[in-house]
């Protein structure tokens, strides 16, 4: 298993906690919402690369790759009918977002609850964004990247036997899956780019190797 090294923009997630018992910003409300599609900023880069590489200087732009980012922040009010939301953004911004812009909500969407919605952009434009997973917010978060084999394939679950040996489950409802990866019940070669929280692994991509 690797961590695949990313970078927080300062647009977009520019208050990721990096250390236990930092305060979480509410953010700054902006005169007229914006939705995720118009945020001029830039966003958190990772390359789906084979092998390790070392963490990328944050002056440093890497357009054109997968890009994975946390659009973390506060939700300002919902909608009566609860299909829809604000959230004060970290980055200073208020979005105004949509349930079904998620793929998958984990959380409450609640008055006053922090959150974080896990992104990710093939294009490496921000515009481009798929909105996979809404979560409770964390103190900390990183984007994993593992390789391995298929040994169980679920409707919403799957496992995978790590070129290591390690064997590691995912819950896998409406993420991104490259056309040719989890094809079977079993024996899939595939890259899954992840995170961690409520004690499971959320993938934010999975590639067919």
């Amino acid at each position: 298993m690797k961590k695949h090294p990313y970078r927080i923009a300062a647009a977009i997630a520019a208050a990721v906690v990096l250390a236990a018992g930092c305060g979480k910003k509410t953010g700054t409300e902006a005169t007229e919402p914006t939705t995720a599609a118009q945020a001029e900023s830039s966003v958190t880069e990772t390359t789906k690369a084979a092998e390790p590489t070392e963490p990328v200087d944050s002056s440093e732009e890497q357009l054109g790759e997968t890009a994975y980012y946390m659009l973390q922040g506060t939700v300002k009010e919902v909608a009566e009918d609860g299909l829809s939301f604000e959230l004060a953004a970290d980055d200073g911004e208020t979005y105004k977002l949509k349930l079904s812009d998620i793929r998958d909500v984990e959380t409450d969407i609640e008055k006053d609850k922090q959150i974080a919605i896990a992104c990710v952009t093939e294009t490496g434009d921000h515009k481009d964004a798929v909105m996979v997973v809404a979560l409770p917010e964390q103190e900390e978060w990183s984007f994993e990247e593992v390789s391995g084999e298929t040994t169980a394939n679920a409707m919403s679950t799957f496992t995978l036997k790590t070129e290591g040996g390690q064997e590691l489950s995912f819950m896998k409802d409406n993420c991104p899956i490259e056309e040719g990866a989890l094809n079977r019940d079993s024996g899939d070669q595939v890259r899954v780019t992840y995170i961690s929280a409520l004690n499971s692994n959320f993938p934010i991509m999975v590639e067919a190797l």
